[in-house]
């Protein structure tokens, strides 16, 4: 089962990678969407298709509170 590079996520700066988070949790909960898709490809089980999905889900929601709170300020 493929799992994200938590220590990366934590330790690495916002501005190396090809693609440009905002925030650590944005780009960990990127992680994990990548993660639960390529095991869901090589398993093809239900319970890793709901956790790829469960991920999804998360990292909108979060997303969408980022874009809400720039509204504000």
């Amino acid at each position: 089962m493929v799992t994200p590079n938590w220590y990366y996520f934590a330790i690495a700066p916002l501005n190396s990678g090809t693609i440009r988070f905002r925030t650590k949790t944005e780009r960990a909960l990127h992680a994990r969407v990548i993660a639960c898709e390529i095991n869901w490809k090589d398993y093809q089980t239900s319970n890793l298709l709901d956790e790829w999905i469960t991920a999804k889900k998360e990292l909108e929601i979060y997303q969408d509170s980022l874009h809400i709170n720039n509204k504000k300020n």
